[in-house]
């Protein structure tokens, strides 16, 4: 495998190489076009001399900062701005280079604006190409790091579960090394108890594993010690990870942050933050707008109903949104209509109010609340949505087995995988407009009939698994940890 992540190393740089030559060269084409770039001697001096600068200045600082690591290269979207702080320092130093260098080489204001846009954009386009590259050798099974899990309490269970994904994540558990249970355990199917950790050296040689994640409180002081020299020592055989000890109790966003330098983990109030929760909210107010605006003579409409049945249009109900926070979910009159997708279209405003999302978990009435006191810190660490991976099976499933469709979203939730949902939801409404049968589950027991009974009265089949909602690899659903 090490061979494979030098190749994917040494190919991204041979690219990022060429594509800041490239940049670089088409934006003196542009400013200075191609003709003078070639008969005059002095700018194209100038171009090679603060090219060749700017390439090495790039690429150091893309390497300084960790963008070449195994973690970078196929860990999504955070390698992106790294870039972008690479490629503007590196056209600083074009500028200050131009002046050092005497004023027969000029810097113009043009190119250096092309130069550092274009090899912006270029490097993106690089990562993508190899991203995509990447995600076709795991399919083949290279770049697949083997895991071992250093603890098998609850919270190595979680971390497991989470970990133990080759095509989204990279990563497969072969085992786990535990204190208290016998080897031979089987703690979750098909993955068992193979050793003590005071065997990891000779287990991980056995099982050809490239990773320990240490979790924290799952072993004893002893073992934990044992396993942090092992990982440290510069001939290790393993790289090592330590799991923190919230990870089962919490699914907010965690940043790495050093006070006296002493490593700390920060929690984010949400389990989204910065880029990603602006994006989904703009996405939410966009789309809701929109669709409150092209429903407004519908709206209308009901209006004129309930003014003539003498009845209020509108019905709320008090749910929970993020961090338990209360607000009124809007819903219409069932006087006016007999759809329960129609008598919900009025919840569009909570979105666009930013009380409740496209997509998200399912919003919890204030008396469900005491059935979800264990997950209540999870389930509110985002903002419950009109559509979900809830309403995508029946609505007859246990507590347990609908929260668990919550967590998966909210430790996994993406813009690919919220296209996902709102695809497969719009796909269901659409086979329930033209009669064919579609299961889609109601936001509780009083929104009309059970979502097991179908539209013509039928029963419906047995829900499928999250897994079969997007018929075929959520890996390739999400497009999550090669975005």
């Amino acid at each position: 495998m090490d061979r494979d992540w030098r190749r994917l190393r040494l190919g991204i740089i041979a690219t990022d190489a060429v594509a800041i030559v490239t940049a670089y060269t088409a934006a003196a084409a542009v400013r200075f076009g191609v003709p003078g770039v070639l008969r005059n001697p002095v700018i194209w001096e100038s171009c090679i001399l603060l090219g060749i600068g700017g390439l090495i200045v790039t690429l150091a600082l893309a390497w300084q900062q960790g963008t070449y690591r195994r973690s970078a290269l196929t860990d999504g979207h955070r390698v992106y701005p790294l870039l972008v702080t690479a490629s503007t320092y590196a056209t600083v130093a074009m500028t200050v280079l131009s002046h050092f260098a005497g004023s027969q080489l000029p810097a113009s204001r043009g190119w250096l604006v092309g130069s550092w846009s274009g090899s912006i954009l270029a490097l993106f386009l690089s990562r993508l190409i190899w991203r995509g590259v990447a995600l076709q050798w795991r399919k083949g099974g290279a770049l697949i790091r083997r895991v071992l899990i250093a603890g098998a309490n609850q919270q190595g269970i979680a971390v497991a579960q989470q970990l133990h994904a080759p095509l989204r994540h990279g990563t497969v558990v072969v085992g786990f090394l535990d204190d208290y249970q016998r080897p031979g355990t089987e703690v979750l199917p098909g993955l068992a108890v193979v050793g003590h950790p005071g065997s990891a050296r000779i287990k991980a040689r056995e099982l050809r594993a490239d990773e320990v994640v240490i979790i924290m409180g799952g072993l004893a002081w002893e073992s934990q010690r044992q396993l942090a020299e092992l990982v440290t020592r510069p001939d290790s055989p393993l790289e090592g990870k330590i799991s923190a000890t919230f990870y089962d109790l919490l699914t907010t966003s965690a940043e790495l942050s050093h006070v006296a330098y002493v490593p700390m983990l920060s929690l984010n109030r949400n389990r989204l933050s910065g880029f990603n929760a602006a994006t989904k909210r703009s996405l939410d107010q966009s789309i809701s707008g929109v669709m409150l605006l092209l429903l407004a003579p519908l709206f209308g409409y009901w209006r004129v109903k309930a003014w003539i049945c003498r009845s209020p249009m509108f019905e709320f109900q008090p749910v929970l949104g993020t961090c338990g926070r209360p607000f009124r979910l809007a819903g219409l009159n069932v006087r006016l209509t007999c759809s329960p997708v129609l008598a919900r279209l009025p919840a569009l405003w909570n979105v666009f109010c930013q009380d409740l999302s496209l997509v998200g978990p399912r919003p919890i009435r204030m008396e469900e609340l005491p059935a979800h006191e264990r997950w209540r810190a999870n389930l509110f660490a985002v903002r419950s949505g009109l559509t979900g991976l809830w309403r995508l099976r029946d609505a007859e499933d246990a507590v347990e087995e609908r929260v668990a469709l919550d967590l998966y979203y909210v430790r996994n939730c993406t813009l690919m995988l919220d296209l996902q949902i709102l695809a497969q939801t719009g796909r269901e409404l659409i086979w329930r407009c033209m009669g064919r049968r579609s299961l889609l589950a109601r936001w509780n027991a009083n929104d009309g009939p059970k979502a097991a009974v179908l539209e013509d009265g039928s029963q419906a089949p047995e829900a499928a698994s999250w897994e079969d909602v997007f018929e075929g690899d959520p890996a390739e659903a999400t497009g999550e940890g090669l975005r």
